[in-house]
């Protein structure tokens, strides 16, 4: 595998840009990390370009198109791989080193998932993603987001059950403890704070099952 690199053309980021609060918090991760990042103004429900599950909420449609906009992106410009963030990203001081330690060889590969929804065993090392959810970081191949586009085609769900589905072709992996986090502070698709409660809960309670303290090993 060769070794990732990250500069405006291949790392995106994606803001309301009306949220200046949440842009000018990931500015200074972004610094911490000697990130250089293109700040993707997000798509609200008011200027949807796609069709999406009528399931939806007029939230979750309008998160899922800016993750389609750079997957057209990425095709549009020839790009190989992209690392995508969310606003409320938070990294873990060594995802660096972490994702150096990604040596799979898999010409094929499709998404790596540095935020994930549940724990995997074992700990410390690359595995086949399954069923994982979440997608406030992920390194996406070319190839991944053209699968992507042509499988939902113009009927897209929620960004995170679409790259879920990208995980049935066994050519997606993930990582834990994870390399990236949610701050838990704000959500553009929650407004009940329990359920951001019970997010946070969940991540302290699984770091901890396995001895991983949160505040040494994460810049919140």
């Amino acid at each position: 595998m060769i070794p990732f690199t990250f500069s405006k053309i291949n790392t995106f980021c994606i803001s309301l840009e009306t949220n200046k609060e949440r842009w000018n918090r990931m500015q200074k991760r972004f610094e911490e990390q000697n990130l250089d990042v293109t700040r993707w103004i997000a798509s609200t429900p008011n200027n949807l370009i796609d069709n999406f599950n009528n399931y939806l909420s007029k939230e979750e449609r309008a998160c899922a198109q800016s993750h389609i906009l750079i997957w057209k992106h990425m095709l549009k410009y020839n790009i190989e791989y992209a690392l995508i963030l969310e606003d409320d990203a938070v990294f873990n001081k060594n995802w660096k080193n972490m994702l150096s330690e990604f040596k799979i060889n898999d010409p094929q590969w499709d998404l790596i998932l540095l935020n994930a929804s549940e724990p995997v065993i074992p700990s410390f090392t690359w595995i086949i993603a399954k069923e994982q959810y979440l997608a406030a970081g992920y390194i996406i191949s070319i190839r991944g987001a053209k699968l992507l586009l042509q499988s939902f085609n113009n009927n897209y769900a929620s960004s995170d059950w679409m790259t879920s589905r990208l995980q049935n072709n066994n050519h997606s992996y993930c990582y834990f403890p994870w390399p990236i986090i949610q701050d838990g502070i704000d959500s553009n698709l929650k407004t009940n704070n329990n359920d951001l409660n019970a997010d946070k809960a969940k991540v302290l309670r699984c770091l901890n099952e396995i001895g991983y303290d949160i505040s040494s090993n994460y810049n919140i």
